[in-house]
C-alpha cells in the first residue's frame, strides 16, 4: 500500500465533494502518510520477530550440537551410530569423537580374549544371563518329544500316540532339559 499510490477512503471521498481540489490533496498525502507509518511499523515488527526466531533456532541447534558431543564422550558407540546414519553434520566431521573402527577399538580397549571362544564370549551383549527361557521352550520341548519318542515305544508297546506325548510330557515337566527348570 505504501508503494507511491493514493489510498481513498470515505473521509477522504466525502471531504472532496465539499471542498475543491486543494483540499483533496492535502487529506490524501495526511492519510498517505498514517497508512505508510503503520505498514512500516508492522514491517519492522514483523522483521525483529523473524531475527527473534533465527537466534532461538540457532540457539537451539548450537545446546543439541553440545549435547551430542557430551554423548559422544560417554558413548563412542552412539556417536559411530550417528555418524554412519547422517545426524552429524559435515561441520562436525573434524571433531574429536571416535566414529567407525576408533569406536570399535575404544569400546574393545579393556578386554582380554584370545580365541575365539573368548572373542565371541566377550563380544556378546547378554552376558549369559538367560532371562527369557520361555521363548526357547517351545523348540526345546520339540528337541526331547522327538529324543524322547523312539524310548517310549521300546518302554511301553501298544500305546496310542496321545499316550505317549502325555507320558513325555510328564517327563519333560522334570527334565532339567526344561528350561523353565534350569537355575541361573
Amino acid at each position: 500500500m505504501g508503494s507511491g499510490k493514493t489510498v481513498k477512503s470515505k473521509f477522504g471521498a466525502a471531504s472532496n465533494k465539499k471542498a475543491g481540489g486543494k483540499k483533496k490533496n492535502d487529506l490524501s498525502l495526511l492519510e498517505d502518510a498514517l497508512v505508510s507509518d503503520a505498514e512500516k511499523k508492522n514491517k519492522e515488527k514483523k522483521k525483529l520477530e523473524r531475527i527473534k526466531k533465527e537466534r532461538e533456532a540457532q540457539m537451539a541447534l548450537e545446546r543439541e550440537q553440545k549435547q551430542k558431543e557430551e554423548q559422544a564422550k560417554r558413548d563412542p558407540l552412539l556417536a559411530n551410530t550417528d555418524a554412519m546414519i547422517g545426524m552429524d553434520g559435515p561441520d562436525n566431521e573434524g571433531g574429536d569423537a571416535a566414529v567407525g573402527r576408533k569406536a570399535n577399538v575404544a569400546s574393545m580397549e579393556d578386554v582380554q580374549a584370545s580365541g575365539l571362544d573368548a572373542a565371541i564370549s566377550a563380544l556378546s551383549m547378554g552376558g549369559g544371563d538367560d532371562r527369557h527361557p520361555e521363548k526357547r521352550m517351545k523348540a526345546a520341548y520339540k528337541a526331547y518329544e522327538e529324543k524322547m519318542m523312539p524310548e517310549m515305544k521300546a518302554q511301553y508297546p501298544g500305546l496310542k500316540r496321545q499316550q505317549y506325548l502325555d507320558k513325555i510330557f510328564a517327563l519333560w515337566k522334570k527334565s532339567p532339559e526344561n528350561p523353565m527348570n534350569q537355575q541361573p
